[in-house]
């Protein structure tokens, strides 16, 4: 009976600590958001400072608000509409492009750029670094790490979204010093006090 009893208990435990299995989340390659060979990219600098893909969500799944957050890329379910939700492509025209986040304010929100194509690739999220807010991008869709079909090293995006996250930089707090001549006056009512009672 004991050792059922500790097997039910460390099931228990096991169940209770684990993720969800909801999502698949990968992180991309190193080259993918270093400088030089960035996907989203402002001349020759990444843009970005972290690239994951959900290797759960399927040809279907749609970069929208919803799936980004049922995702939950960077452990976050939060991301908002920024207003650019499901930017479309002209067909032959995803394989790059340029961005631009509206209304950025860094002190207040992180921003996420969120890319879908089809056949064998995943919605695949890259987060903003916060240095620029506009550039361009190139496809992410290449194999590797996608196991693209038949002999194609990469597939143009069909569209992207933008969303953001409300994450405020909180400054740090900042000593006020004791202005000097209030310590002094401090000091000369003490003396004064010593002093009257002296005499009396």
């Amino acid at each position: 009976m004991k050792k059922v009893l500790l097997s039910a208990a460390a099931l228990g435990a096991v169940a209770a600590f684990s993720a969800p299995a909801n999502a698949a989340l990968i992180t991309c390659p190193a080259a993918h958001i270093a400088d030089g060979t960035s996907k989203v990219f402002n001349g020759s600098n990444s843009a970005v400072s972290a690239c994951q893909y959900d290797n759960a969500t399927g040809t279907s799944t749609v970069a929208n608000l919803t799936n980004i957050n049922a995702s939950a890329f960077y452990g976050f379910s939060d991301w908002a509409d920024n207003g650019q939700t499901q930017i479309n492509l002209a067909e032959g025209a995803g394989g790059s492009g340029t961005w631009t986040i509206n209304g950025v304010d860094f002190a207040a929100y992180d921003y996420m750029i969120v890319f879908k194509n089809g056949n064998g690739t995943h919605l695949t999220a890259f987060t903003f670094n916060e240095e620029f807010s506009s550039g361009g991008w190139s496809t992410p869709f290449t194999d590797p790490p996608f196991d693209l079909p038949g002999k194609s090293k990469s597939h143009d995006v069909s569209h992207y979204s933008i969303v953001k996250r409300y994450n405020p930089e909180t400054p740090p707090p900042v000593d006020v010093p004791e202005p000097a001549m209030l310590g002094l006056f401090g000091l000369g009512l003490m003396g004064l006090g010593m002093a009257r009672r002296r005499r009396g």
